[in-house]
């Protein structure tokens, strides 16, 4: 049996005490990591991690329009963004310096320190121009991606939160694989929380935050494994409550009719001054590699509408 990739799903223990999501990415991955960026295996697996915490992260937040995680630093690789919109469309995209990359060791784990370096996490939920746009940002404190994280909501005002989080880099057998585990403790008194004594509530979830602790990363990423059978295994005994899944796919929101707006945005001249030796301007999107031609005639129509 394969599990089911490419999904996030919602789950309760302990009565509504304590929420989570799981979410579980494959074949997502591999289109928005495709060897047309030229990502070497420790970006993209820094990649993956991120893209598995937007979606994890994002899922637990009601929201409609696009949800960004996005990571800059000092190091060799010097941005990390990826967001996922309310509709489940999922996008990604890392900008290196191959040199100095090539100069540092790398492995999956120490990510942080070694890739970014130093620099800040910023999370952002951008509902529309009508509406104000949340953001969050900290300091890029801890060996991953996944500790950054914690330490957001450690430090931050919001609820108790623990995550956890897995990459599998491709092989001769499977593509790229990601996930991650996130649970939160619900205030007293929110609404279908259970009535719960101080004492009882902090038990449930300290068991919860344990049990997270000891799921594997070869259990979040096993192909045999599906989320509701990697939920019972770690709460069956918590009243554990298993909600539907949201599909998530790889899917750009890039367009020609956008970038058509964003050149009528510049200066006419400033454009002008882009056209290349076969007379054309070319606009290439940073997530999906997708060129976007426009002729010098085009242009012209581009500034005089």
């Amino acid at each position: 049996m394969t599990a089911d990739l490419d999904q996030v799903i919602a789950f309760s223990v302990g009565g509504g005490s304590v929420r989570g999501r799981l979410v579980r990415l494959g074949p997502a991955l591999d289109a928005i990591l495709d060897r047309r960026h030229g990502y070497p295996e420790p970006v993209g697996a820094l990649l993956a991690e991120t893209l598995a915490l937007t979606v994890v992260l994002a899922a637990a937040l009601k929201y409609d329009g696009v949800f960004t995680l996005q990571a800059q630093g000092d190091g060799p690789v010097s941005l990390l963004v990826a967001d996922v919109g309310s509709d489940g469309a999922l996008r990604a995209h890392a900008r290196f310096d191959a040199a100095r990359l090539a100069g540092v060791e790398t492995g999956l784990r120490a990510s942080v320190p070694r890739l970014l370096g130093r620099g800040h996490l910023a999370f952002t939920v951008d509902q529309g121009p009508d509406t104000e746009r949340y953001q969050g940002i900290v300091e890029l404190t801890g060996d991953t991606l996944e500790e950054c994280a914690r330490s957001y909501f450690r430090l931050s005002e919001q609820l108790e939160t623990a995550i956890e989080a897995a990459v599998r880099v491709p092989s001769a057998t499977v593509g790229w694989g990601a996930s991650a585990l996130m649970i939160q403790r619900m205030p007293a008194g929110g609404a279908n929380a259970p009535i719960l004594v101080a004492e009882d509530a902090e038990d449930g979830w300290r068991r919860a935050e344990i049990l997270l602790g000891s799921v594997t990363a070869a259990e979040m990423l096993d192909p045999a494994l599906t989320p509701p059978q990697l939920l019972y295994r770690l709460y069956h005994a918590e009243q554990l409550q298993v909600f539907g899944p949201k599909a998530l796919e790889a899917r750009c929101r890039c367009s020609r009719a956008r970038v058509a707006t964003t050149l009528r945005s510049i200066p006419r001249d400033d454009v002008l001054g882009l056209i290349d030796d076969t007379g054309r301007v070319i606009v290439t999107c940073e997530f999906c590699r997708t060129e976007h031609i426009f002729g010098s005639a085009e242009l012209e129509t581009l500034h005089a509408s």
